[in-house]
């Protein structure tokens, strides 16, 4: 979470309105969505990073380090898919799955990848501060949206805690043995829940001591959606989903 926020918040596209980030990436998984040619979907592939890496200027390494997770899970459903458990009796035997079958696995695992490049790529470039705004001006609740910016800001202290209490353990050989190990990571937990609760306490005065009336405001660091940019968007996702219809 930390490295997806901190790219957030420092690619080239910062600047650019949400809408604009929306709408690509919705394009582009609409796209894959609707492709049924393997060739296209490869391009999208090569696109989705070219314009992550080219356009936003993210590192190589901060876009695997994202895409682990939902990668090992498209691997994880892959291979199951491609192996098909027969009983033998009371004996389970395993065997690839037909053609067809491994065809259509593999070619649902190309497009899952793809859609979650098109999802990276919006998440990536955009802080979910940001999200939240454009969400609020189109008409989502209030409480709604205040209620998911208090969980995430929870989140980060969770995570402040755990490394604070990671750090001070190791300065105190907490973790030179299994032994030691274990119960160092029990005393951390137990002690984790009180600490969060604590910094949370704080973190509520010090927004009422700053006139909280109910609403979490946002300074905005992005420029106004042009229409420019959204007319060239949708004019280039337009383009690729003729060329995908039309050579798939």
């Amino acid at each position: 979470m930390r490295a997806i926020d901190r790219c957030a918040q420092t690619n080239r596209w910062r600047h650019y309105a949400t809408g604009e980030k929306l709408l690509l990436a919705l394009g582009l998984m609409i796209i894959s969505l609707v492709s049924v040619g393997w060739a296209g979907q490869i391009g999208l592939l090569i696109a989705t990073i070219a314009l992550m890496k080219a356009g936003a200027g993210l590192r190589f390494r901060d876009i695997f380090k994202a895409a682990r997770v939902p990668m090992l899970f498209i691997v994880t459903g892959t291979v199951a898919q491609l192996v098909s458990v027969r009983m033998t009796g009371l004996v389970p035997t395993l065997s690839l799955v037909s053609g067809d079958a491994a065809y259509s696995a593999c070619f649902v695992a190309l497009r899952s990848t793809v859609c979650v490049s098109a999802l990276l790529l919006l998440a990536l470039t955009t802080p979910l501060s940001s999200i939240v705004q454009l969400l609020q001006r189109i008409g989502l609740n209030a409480e709604i949206s205040d209620i998911a910016m208090a969980m995430f800001r929870l989140i980060w202290l969770l995570l402040d805690c755990l490394e604070a209490g990671q750090q001070s353990l190791a300065a105190r050989l907490g973790y030179t043995n299994n032994r030691r190990m274990l119960r160092s990571n029990g005393l951390l937990l137990a002690s984790l829940l009180p600490r969060v609760l604590g910094r949370a306490q704080r973190m509520e005065a010090g927004l009422a001591a700053r006139g909280y009336s109910g609403r979490l405001n946002f300074i905005s660091v992005e420029q106004p959606a042009s229409t420019v940019r959204l007319v060239m968007i949708s004019c280039l996702l337009g383009t690729v989903a003729v060329l995908m219809w039309s050579f798939p």
